[in-house]
């Protein structure tokens, strides 16, 4: 995205050594391209991605900015698909069913407490929290998650390039993105994920979306100046050429 925000043409190879599965990428300088207003307002929005969790505020997320948010994580074959308050509900009523959790577990449980910012589920012997928060913080989230069709390492490379593209469309817009991991990494999650939302493909990523409130400089940028459609997609772990 820099590269290309700079004046750059760039070829992205992804996974060109299967003799070497840590080279995830391997990016080459064709020569010099123009740059447009949307690769220039993406590019924008990478010092303007909110770090840390903040409270979700403010009003819902305007349909029409939830589609187009939707269509940059829809990049590289990967859908995002919003999770109804019953399947919020349902799988954290299901991961409060663990009597041993372990330690995957464990940070489950401490991410959704975060994630949501609510209230203890009854009968729940660890930290994790019902999604209704306290006051007005969470009220007006979008609980997501990022899908796909394979579950292979080029898969995955794409699901991160995917995320990485809709974080910074967000951003453009006002919109925060707080990844949620636990879930994903650990296999039980996972499948209760699969049982809630049995419409899915293969679950990539847990995602919360919300207005922030603004911080410093980091306001939003005018939306009908940045985004429509991704032309360029950050490659991940990438080595040049």
């Amino acid at each position: 995205m820099t590269l290309t925000a700079r004046g750059w043409r760039v070829t992205v190879a992804r996974l060109p050594d299967a003799g070497e599965p840590a080279l995830l990428a391997r990016l080459h300088i064709d020569g010099p391209a123009p740059v447009g207003p949307a690769t220039a307002g993406l590019a924008r929005c990478i010092r303007l991605r909110p770090i840390g969790i903040r409270p979700v505020v403010g009003g819902l997320i305007e349909p029409p900015v939830l589609r187009i948010v939707g269509t940059a994580f829809a990049s590289q074959h990967v859908r995002l698909a919003v999770l109804r308050p019953d399947q919020i509900f349902g799988l954290t009523m299901a991961s409060a069913q663990v009597r041993e959790p372990g330690s995957a577990e464990v940070q489950w449980h401490a991410e959704l407490a975060l994630w949501t910012c609510a209230g203890r589920i009854a009968g729940d012997t660890g930290n994790l929290r019902l999604p209704i928060a306290r006051g007005d913080h969470d009220r007006t989230a979008t609980f997501a998650v990022l899908h796909g069709p394979g579950d292979q390492g080029v898969d995955w490379l794409h699901a991160g390039e995917a995320l990485s593209t809709g974080f910074l469309v967000a951003t453009g817009f006002g919109v925060s993105v707080l990844p949620l991991s636990a879930p994903i990494e650990y296999a039980g999650a996972r499948q209760r994920l699969r049982g809630v939302m049995p419409e899915i493909g293969v679950p990539y990523q847990l995602v919360r979306l919300g207005r922030y409130p603004a911080v410093g400089g980091d306001r939003p940028l005018d939306p009908t100046s940045s985004w429509r459609r991704p032309r360029a997609r950050p490659a991940s772990g990438a080595h040049h050429e």
